[in-house]
């Protein structure tokens, strides 16, 4: 499989395993936000592992000469980077499922952390459309690509 389709695939799996943990809890049950949402920042760090020649690059040429679309990008991945950590934060400290409690968390707080949860989750939501909407050609290029290579076999 070529590395720009398993980026796609990826990426892909990332949206969808997001988009259902936005109501999973009352559709699959908390075991399976739980899990999924591990899972989820485990697909955001490869993500981030993926793309980290493109990371270095622009973080050297960040204070230089870049396009401006490049230092938007650049800004939402890490608006989305600090969100992802605040949503895995909140998410342990609030988890049911999994004991995190050696982590110190303070469980007199748990409405801060249930709070903290359900704010980043939604800026990640709106972080990520408009995150899609910059690589939108990207999306649509895999899409052709994909609809080539099914036509020539």
């Amino acid at each position: 499989m070529k590395l720009n389709t398993f980026k796609f695939s990826h990426n892909f799996l990332i949206v969808v395993v997001f988009l259902l943990l936005m109501d999973s809890k009352s559709f699959f049950g908390l075991w399976f936000h739980e899990i999924a949402g591990l899972t989820v920042c485990a697909l955001f760090i490869l993500h981030m592992v993926l793309n980290w020649t493109w990371i270095k690059v622009t973080t050297l040429k960040l204070f230089g000469k870049i396009k401006g679309k490049q230092r938007l990008n650049y800004f939402i991945d890490i608006v989305l980077l600090v969100c992802f950590a605040c949503i895995l934060i909140s998410g342990m400290a609030i988890s049911k499922i999994f004991d995190f409690s050696w982590l110190g968390f303070d469980r007199q707080n748990q409405m801060f952390y249930r709070s903290m949860h359900s704010s980043f989750s939604m800026i990640v939501l709106i972080i990520t459309g408009i995150h899609l909407g910059l690589h939108w050609n990207w999306v649509l290029a895999r899409f052709k690509r994909s609809k080539e290579e099914k036509t020539s076999c």
